[in-house]
């Protein structure tokens, strides 16, 4: 009997170790699910900024900044503006280079804990299956670190991190479409 009930603790022991590891896994995830949202709303809204601050500054409505007429005007315009000539742009992409570090840092954090966590659970005791609950504690100290970053980043430059970068990029793309258009039609 002592037997039988010695081997359903350790099966409990075991399960209830499992149950704390794919739980923090499943909350990390949650999470991460929750951030990307945030992330995708934040995105619009600059996007939706930009595009306002540059109807204002070309002096017609947002509606018809879609029209081919206008594409070497906003093209000039956000040269000039997101330009890496410009200190606060440089700044901004520095910004973004340390944002994307630390959120490296963040989940190479989270990995080794989680690994550690799994480690030690599997060869010392079962109990410290407990411990992968840090990996959301890190999860969310990374993020709130990044969010106050970004903000500060905002305040100092008038951009979020990494913003001219996106900016110039998508410019580029967009001339590199819009050339290769026009070779088409010219054939």
């Amino acid at each position: 009997m002592s037997l039988t009930l010695l081997i359903n603790i350790d099966t409990m022991e075991t399960l209830i170790a499992i149950a704390h590891i794919l739980g923090s896994l499943i909350a990390v995830v949650a999470f991460g699910f929750v951030v990307l949202l945030i992330a995708a709303w934040e995105t619009d809204r600059n996007q939706k900024q930009v595009t306002e601050e540059m109807s204002v500054s070309l002096g017609v409505p947002v509606e018809d900044l879609d029209s081919e007429e206008l594409a070497p005007k906003l093209l000039q315009l956000s040269s000039e503006k997101f330009s890496s000539e410009l200190l606060r742009n440089r700044i901004s992409d520095f910004c973004g280079l340390i944002r994307t570090l630390w959120g490296w840092l963040g989940t190479a954090a989270q990995a080794m804990v989680l690994i550690a966590v799994i480690w030690f659970t599997i060869t010392d005791n079962t109990e410290n299956a407990v411990y992968a609950w840090f990996v959301v504690g890190i999860s969310i100290v990374f993020w709130i670190v990044s969010v106050i970053f970004s903000f500060i980043c905002k305040l100092l430059t008038g951009r979020y991190p990494g913003q001219a970068k996106q900016a110039r990029k998508a410019a580029a793309e967009w001339v590199k479409i819009h050339s290769e258009q026009l070779r088409m039609e010219k054939l």
